[in-house]
C-alpha cells in the first residue's frame, strides 16, 4: 500500500545539530567492531506500523534483531563500508542510522521532510532522501550529516538509485509519471524521462546499463537505458510495487501488491514464466545472492516470504512486526 500522510511544506530549514555530528565522528573514529556473528547476509526490513526494523539472517532464515527507529520507517539504504544502515522515517521526518555490527541505532538525523525513498552514492559519501510531501530530494553529507542540500525533483519523488559510475541519480516521481535524472556533482537535472503511471520503485541491472522502473497503476515495468534513456515496457501483475533482478540479469522478480503475488519474468523474452503466491500486499523485494533466495516484505500480512530462486517456490514465511515494507536496497552482504 502507498504511504498516505499529510503533505508538508516544501521549505527545508537548515539543520543545526553539532552535538550529533560530534557523536557521529566519535563513532567513526573510535568504534572497534567485533567479527560478525551472523551466518549469512542480513536483510533489514522496515516495519512502518511498529517503528522498528527487523534484521533477518537469510541463511538461518531467522529474525535475529528488532531495532527501534524513528516514526513510520519506510526506506533502507545499506552502507557496507561504513557498517551503517540508513532508515528513512516518514512521520518523524528523520533518518535513523544503525550500526550493522552491533545492530543498534546510533544516530537520528533530522531532515524536516516526509522521508520515504532513500539511497546512497556509490562511495557512500552522500545520502539522498526523497521528500514524499514535496518536489525535492535532500543530499546529506554522511560524514557531516548536518550539511544538507535540497534540489528539485518531480512530483512525489519515491524510489531512487545512483548509477554504477556514480555520476547520475535516478528519481522515480510517482505523481508526475516520470524519472528525473540528476548530475550527482552539480545536482542539476540532466533529463526528465516519461515512464508509466505512478512509478515507485527502481532497480539496476548488475552491469548498470538498464534501469528498471516499477509503474504501479500501469501494471508494468519500464526498462530504461541509463545512457540513452530509450525504453521498453513489460507487463506485470496487478499494482506492482518492487522489483529484484537476478545476478545474471536473466530474471526479474516483481511484487504485485493487489494480486498478493510475485511475477517471475524472463528478461530474454519479456514474458512472465511463473506467478508465486506470497503474503498480503507485498512491497519490498530483493535477491540474496549468497543463498539464491528472493526476500519479500508483505505489508498487509506482517510477514516476510523467502523464495528459492532455483525452483521459484516459497520455502519460508516469517512473522514480522506491523506493516513491513523494506523499500529500497535492504540486504547487507556478509564479509
Amino acid at each position: 500500500m502507498p504511504f498516505k500522510a499529510p503533505r508538508f511544506s516544501h521549505f527545508l530549514p537548515l539543520t543545526r545539530h553539532g552535538t550529533a555530528t560530534r557523536i557521529w565522528w566519535a563513532w567513526l573514529a573510535s568504534a572497534t567492531f567485533s567479527l560478525a556473528s551472523h551466518a549469512g547476509n542480513l536483510a533489514y526490513v522496515t516495519n512502518q506500523g511498529s517503528d522498528t526494523v527487523s534484521v533477518l539472517d537469510t541463511q538461518l532464515k531467522q529474525i535475529t534483531h528488532t531495532i527501534e527507529v524513528g516514526k513510520a520507517p519506510v526506506g533502507v539504504a545499506i552502507a557496507a563500508k561504513q557498517q551503517r544502515v540508513y532508515i528513512s522515517n516518514a512521520n518523524s521526518q528523520s533518518v535513523s542510522v544503525i550500526n550493522s555490527e552491533t545492530q543498534q541505532k546510533i544516530l537520528e538525523i533530522p531532515v524536516h521532510v516526509q522521508a520515504v525513498g532513500i539511497t546512497l552514492s556509490r562511495d557512500e559519501r552522500i545520502l539522498y532522501v526523497a521528500d514524499w510531501g514535496g518536489e525535492q530530494v535532500i543530499a546529506i553529507d554522511t560524514a557531516h550529516p548536518e550539511k544538507q542540500q535540497a534540489f528539485k525533483a518531480g512530483k512525489t519523488p519515491s524510489g531512487m538509485l545512483v548509477s554504477a559510475n556514480n555520476k547520475k541519480l535516478f528519481i522515480a516521481n510517482r505523481d508526475s509519471n516520470d524519472v528525473t535524472v540528476v548530475d550527482t556533482v552539480t545536482l542539476k537535472r540532466l533529463a526528465q524521462v516519461p515512464v508509466g503511471l505512478h512509478p515507485f520503485a527502481l532497480n539496476l541491472s548488475p552491469d548498470g546499463r538498464t534501469l528498471f522502473v516499477v509503474n504501479v497503476v500501469s501494471n508494468s515495468l519500464t526498462l530504461l537505458d541509463t545512457d540513452t534513456y530509450q525504453s521498453s515496457t513489460i507487463r506485470t501483475g496487478q499494482h506492482p510495487y518492487g522489483v529484484a533482478i537476478s545476478p545474471d540479469s536473466r530474471w526479474a522478480y516483481v511484487t504485485n501488491n493487489h494480486a498478493e503475488s510475485v511475477s517471475v519474468i524472463d528478461l530474454n523474452t519479456s514474458k512472465t514464466v511463473k506467478t508465486i503466491a506470497v503474503g498480503e500486499f507485498p512491497e519490498g523485494i530483493e535477491y540474496d545472492k549468497a543463498t539464491q533466495q528472493v526476500v519479500v516484505a508483505n505489508w498487509g500480512s506482517d510477514t516476510i516470504t523467502l523464495i528459492d530462486a532455483r525452483t521459484n517456490t516459497v520455502t519460508s514465511t516469517l512473522a514480522s512486526p506491523k506493516l513491513c515494507r523494506a523499500f529500497g536496497q535492504f540486504i547487507l552482504e556478509a564479509k
